[in-house]
């Protein structure tokens, strides 16, 4: 047997028995603790460990008993099976010994269990829930309803509802501690949304997904002061976006373009908008209404059709507007995401930075999408790059889908010759997808990259999506539904 061979096999064989050591060891350590430090251990688990700690030790036998964390969540469902699921989860609650749930989340089909449901909600409440998630989405017909006996509930901080329809009472008593509210799939009106901010003073977190029954949503969060983060995706039919909230930090958006207004958003700092794209024409107006809204912010992560909508159209260029007058000297690090029949170029990525001065990084992913190629770009824009004035703060770069294709040559030319501080251009490929341009012997791509350069610092590198170890954006993925 080779010697390699004989390491491996002596090393692995040592794994489980220093991992068994060091099971009893901290058994041993567990067993000496007093019964109420233990009890505190344990009922600080979610019920699937505090479980598997019965049978480390038969003193721990029963400890899942006093739990305060009972999370049955998709993974639960699967594993055992739906009948299987209910029988264990209602045993747990007819079991449950404890004074304090203090976190239930729960991923069912509540078809047919509805009372059954109901009864589990009710005990999390009466042992003062404060974080309560529930799933129904794998419900068969019908969301779930949530009665207003079950929402209005005093000790809930945390609220997460999928697939349900809530009635809400209208003059809320209590949820005046709650901190997150995430509604996905829920049947709920803009004016239930507006009792429940006026109600929820301490709420930090507000995200609503497809809650296709709002077609006006306004956010009047003058008094709140702790309210941060604001999330809407998806909601079909919505139309009018109205926001006042002088503490809010971050925004993100999904869907089709609505009139948006805002009035005070002084602390923004973090945007999301990705826009759908229309069936007919961008409303151009609709865009540019929130440019000036935005000037405060220092990460934005839009797509394609944030550019589309802020470029030059036929009316700007019969009567010679070349740029909007808007500026974002906050602006740090942008990310563009292309999507569908892209419209912008390398043109409008740089007219729209050249209206950010102080930008350090910036993230394109190019989604194997190709720039418009027009007669327009060949005959002015191209020409024009050379006009915009020099990146001096930017010093990373990333273009992501890169496949070495002429328009994108343009992209990668404008940054080594604008950027004049630039660190690092780093090119990525598709995911899955190798090119002959990620070979180090590629002198000929390298060379012209080398000659485009105005900062000798300035590295090029090159390298397959799942190799991409450079550094990522702070939206992981522009956020949608």
């Amino acid at each position: 047997m080779a010697p390699s061979s004989s390491k491996r096999i002596k090393a692995e064989s040592d794994l489980p028995l220093i991992s068994t050591k060091n099971c009893r060891s901290r058994s041993k350590l567990l067993s000496d603790l007093p019964d109420d430090i233990l009890e505190r251990i344990f009922t600080l688990l979610p019920i699937k460990q505090a479980v598997r700690a019965g049978v480390v030790s038969t003193r721990f036998k029963q400890v899942w008993l006093f739990s305060r964390k009972l999370h049955f969540g998709r993974w639960f469902t699967t594993q055992k099976g739906i009948l299987e699921a209910i029988s264990i989860i209602d045993h747990v609650f007819r079991a449950h010994a404890g004074p304090q749930i203090q976190s239930f989340k729960l991923y069912i089909d509540p078809t047919d269990i509805e009372l059954m449901v109901r009864k589990w909600i009710e005990i999390s409440i009466s042992k003062g829930v404060e974080e309560m998630e529930l799933n129904f989405i794998a419900a068969r017909i019908e969301p779930f309803l949530l009665s207003r006996d079950l929402i209005d509930v005093e000790s809930l901080r945390v609220l997460k509802l999928t697939f349900c329809e809530i009635d809400f009472p209208p003059n809320l008593t209590s949820l005046r501690l709650l901190d997150t509210l995430i509604l996905k799939k829920v049947e709920i009106t803009a004016e239930m949304i507006e009792t429940l901010i006026l109600n929820c003073t301490l709420l930090e977190t507000l995200e609503l997904v497809r809650c296709d029954a709002i077609r006006q949503f306004k956010l009047s969060a003058q008094n709140h002061k702790r309210f941060k983060v604001l999330k809407l995706g998806d909601c079909s039919i919505l139309s009018l976006v109205e926001i006042d909230a002088p503490s809010l930090r971050s925004f993100h958006f999904y869907g089709q373009v609505p009139l948006f207004f805002f009035n005070d958003i002084s602390q923004l700092k973090d945007a999301v908008l990705n826009f759908v794209p229309p069936k007919g024409f961008i409303r151009h107006s609709l865009v540019r209404n929130i440019l000036e809204d935005l000037t405060n912010i220092s990460v934005l992560t839009v797509n394609s059709i944030f550019l589309e909508g802020i470029s030059p159209n036929y009316e700007d260029l019969k009567h010679n507007i070349r740029g909007l007058q808007f500026s974002y000297h906050n602006l740090k690090e942008f990310q563009l995401i292309l999507q569908g029949g892209v419209y912008c170029n390398t043109y409008d990525i740089a007219a729209f930075l050249d209206k950010c001065p102080f930008v350090e990084k910036v993230f394109i992913d190019l989604n194997e999408c190709s720039f418009e190629g027009s007669i327009y770009w060949e005959l002015h824009q191209k020409q024009e790059l050379e006009s915009f004035r020099f990146l001096c703060r930017l010093k990373f770069v990333k273009v992501k889908g890169f496949r070495f294709q002429q328009h994108e040559h343009e992209l990668v030319k404008f940054f080594l010759q604008k950027a004049i501080n630039l660190e690092t251009l780093a090119l990525v490929s598709a995911r899955n997808q190798l090119y002959p341009g990620f070979y180090s012997d590629d002198i000929e791509n390298y060379q012209k990259f080398i000659m485009w350069k105005t900062c000798p610092r300035a590295r090029v590198t090159f390298s397959n999506d799942c190799e991409d170890k450079t550094t990522r954006p702070t939206h992981q993925k522009i956020w949608q539904t």
